[in-house]
């Protein structure tokens, strides 16, 4: 066992508490060029151009919702553009006759008005946890709401909109000169359903004719792990080296975006959700990439000359992958090649298995790139997700989901008390606010909170600049659209980034629109951006109480609740013996992998706002904290899980005794990662390796696993570590 521990020195990182980037290098970072970025950026750009000409020419109410809604609505993909262009515009069409017939029924009646409203924000905060479709139930009632509030400034609603009697500005009349305010407000839900189906219609036609492929996402994420891993392969996967360094990246960064883009892809090119390729061929790269980290762990010379060969086979199967197999030559790969040179250090027992996984790997990736039609079938199983109804299994027994229906209810009723007893109508956006941001973590709606008031305030500065120092100049539409190009583009360009900052270019887009789009010339108002920026602090401070004071549900509690059930999963995965071991894929291994992958992948996603909660969410002091570093140590247990199952050798009866004893072990581990019981107990817990003479594989991958398991206990635990500084 000794030299198990000296293979696996440096195997897990030691933890760091404070291991968090500078602004700077995170905003240099996110505000690099990705791929489509600059595409996406343009096309938003050219919507922006198209809706100012239809309005300013048409003269459409409400133009700056019709500039914004390019904005909030468009993704950076060609598929999500289309789905939210259908699926928005039926719920704002149905939205628009509900709230009609709402105002029909209440609109005299305060009485039943008011109780009506609260009942829908509460409908809205519940459906939007509970039903599978929550999101659009949450926008449709949310609709209905804020829509139904025009009815509070019915004496003023029809000055709203304006009707013409000429071909000039000043021939502008509002509503109310000829015609009662009820008309005049069933007027204005009419004109704003209007103006969403016109953005809806703009987005879906220019994604349409040249919308960004996210096929083409996943193939560039693809590639570059191909790319990570060849040149890794060609240097000799040596540890503290720059190609292992961006190898530690990838295995950090996991493949939760790249399953979003096959997801997104599907929607437009059905066949890829046929055989399930893409799914096999994301979840036998991140293999690769585990596999070549473990590799580098050993830090061992022998089979540089196979890794040497492997490289270049994977570096021609991420060529094919990236540019098409019929645009490029065949993959040199012969499996009996590659099985003769790893018999070269067969006698190792560390390095012979990780080689054999390196063989069946690249045979499935060899498969599926060259002959889909054939291996798909049995190379990439169809996992079947569960059928799915309206609602949730647990969608009328979870008690979170009523809490979030509460402080919802509670921020909108507080937020409209304030508009009305200020008699300030202008902030009526932290009524929006309280929908918006009030997400299901307090991490998630704080990540949100920010974006949306640093977005806001950048678009109000823009807005008032404008106003003072190009607007006395503008003559026309030209000048008008030349002027909030920049602006236009600087807001793209952020709502094109990734998820942590493009609702910043939401905000910025609107603020900066609401402000300078202000009837059909020019305007001197800056009181409109002031006050969507005081509404908005308003709803965020108010949200934020409500979300650390009801209930608040962590975003790392929600983490730790997936990687419990994926570490749950590797123990069933130990025990899960491969039915054929000279067989490239058992079925019912990689479907129990793909459901290991799935949980590590939403782990990886529930964390990624956790920075911006408190550390009394978190859990106690007992808890071990639930970090990105930990999450890839326990991904990394699925490598010696794999080899221990894949080992072609029948294991005896000590074997199969170990491999059951570790699988309940996993489950205690789990449980110490859920609640932090019993984590200096669960390392005296762990089995003893058994000594198995005849089977040096199997016996030198226990040691691995179990010297693995140890020192991430030893690592993350906070009594092992407390205990570490007090000696």
């Amino acid at each position: 066992m000794t030299s198990v521990r000296q293979d696996m020195a440096g195997a897990v990182r030691p933890h760091k508490a404070h291991d968090t980037p500078s602004t700077f290098s995170f905003l240099k970072k996110e505000m690099a060029t990705t791929p489509g970025r600059t595409r996406n950026t343009v096309l938003l750009v050219v919507q922006v151009i198209v809706t100012i000409l239809i309005g300013e020419t048409f003269r459409v109410p409400d133009l700056p919702v019709l500039v914004f809604i390019c904005f909030f609505l468009s993704g950076n993909d060609a598929a999500s553009n289309t789905s939210t262009a259908i699926m928005g515009g039926a719920v704002i069409v149905a939205g628009t006759a509900l709230t009609i017939l709402l105002m029909m029924a209440s609109l005299s009646e305060p009485g039943l008005r008011l109780p009506l409203m609260l009942l829908l924000t509460l409908a809205a905060g519940f459906l939007s946890e509970a039903m599978t479709m929550g999101s659009l139930a949450n926008i449709l009632l949310f609709w209905i709401v804020y829509m139904s509030m025009s009815a509070d400034m019915l004496e003023t609603v029809g000055y709203s909109l304006d009707g013409f009697i000429g071909n000039t500005t000043d021939s502008a009349v509002p509503d109310a000169a000829f015609m009662p305010p009820e008309e005049a407000m069933l007027h204005t839900l009419l004109w704003v359903g209007a103006v969403f189906i016109i953005a809806l219609a703009i987005i879906a036609i220019v994604n349409r004719l040249a919308g960004h492929d996210p096929l083409t996402m996943l193939r560039d994420g693809l590639a570059r792990r191909f790319e990570a891993v060849s040149r890794a392969c060609e240097t000799g996967a040596m540890p503290q080296t720059q190609e292992i360094g961006a190898i530690k990246g990838l295995a950090e960064q996991g493949v939760a975006q790249l399953r979003q883009f096959h997801d997104l892809s599907a929607k437009i090119h059905p066949e890829m959700s046929r055989h399930h390729v893409g799914l096999a061929m994301i979840r036998n790269a991140a293999r690769l990439v585990m596999i070549v980290l473990a590799w580098s762990q050993l830090g061992r010379e022998e089979g540089r000359q196979f890794l040497q060969r492997i490289g270049q086979i994977v570096a021609q199967c991420g060529h094919v992958y990236k540019h098409g197999r019929e645009r490029v030559p065949a993959i040199d790969f012969d499996q009996a090649e590659l099985e003769a040179l790893a018999a070269g250090f067969r006698d190792d027992p560390r390095l012979y298995p990780l080689a054999i996984e390196f063989i069946r790997s690249l045979t499935i990736i060899h498969g599926l790139l060259m002959r889909p039609e054939t291996t798909a079938p049995s190379f990439a199983p169809e996992i079947k997700a569960a059928a799915q109804g309206f609602f949730k299994p647990d969608a009328f027994r979870n008690p979170a989901y009523p809490r979030s229906a509460i402080r919802i209810a509670l921020s909108v009723v507080i937020c409209y008390a304030i508009t009305r007893f200020t008699s300030w109508p202008g902030i009526q956006t932290c009524v929006v606010t309280c929908f918006l941001v009030s997400l299901g973590t307090v991490g998630d709606s704080v990540h949100k909170m920010l974006l949306r008031v640093v977005g806001a305030m950048i678009g109000a500065v823009c807005g008032i600049g404008t106003i003072l120092l190009f607007m006395p100049s503008l003559t026309d539409c030209v000048d008008l659209i030349l002027v909030v190009l920049p602006v236009a583009a600087f807001a793209g360009w952020i709502k094109s980034g990734s998820e942590r900052i493009s609702y910043a270019g939401v905000q910025i887009a609107m603020a900066y629109f609401m402000t300078i789009l202000q009837g059909y010339g020019p305007t001197l108002d800056m009181e409109t951006a002031r006050n969507r920026v005081v509404g908005i602090i308003i709803g965020n401070v108010v949200v934020y109480l409500m979300a650390a004071a009801l209930w608040p549900v962590s975003a790392t509690n929600v983490a730790r609740k997936h990687l419990a059930g994926a570490v749950r999963q590797l123990g069933d995965l130990i025990v899960l013996r491969r039915k054929n071991p000279d067989a490239a894929v058992d079925i019912s291994q990689e479907i129990e992998r793909e459901k290991f992958g799935r949980a590590v992948a939403a782990t990886r996603m529930a964390l990624r706002n956790a920075p911006f909660e408190e550390e009394r969410l978190k859990g106690g002091g007992a808890m071990p904290d639930i970090t990105l570093p930990l999450v890839t140590d326990i991904q990394m247990l699925a490598i010696p899980v794999a080899v221990i199952s894949d080992v072609r050798r029948e294991p005896d009866e000590a074997a199969r005794d170990y491999v059951s004893t570790m699988r309940a072990w996993f489950t205690e581990l789990a449980q110490w990662l859920h609640d932090g019981r019993d984590g200096l107990a669960l390392q005296t817990r762990l089995p003893a390796v058994p000594v198995i003479e005849d089977d040096a594989q199997r016996m030198v991958w226990f040691g691995l696993l179990d010297e693995r398991a140890r020192q991430i206990l030893q690592t993350y635990d906070p009594d092992a570590y407390g205990q570490e500084g007090a000696a």
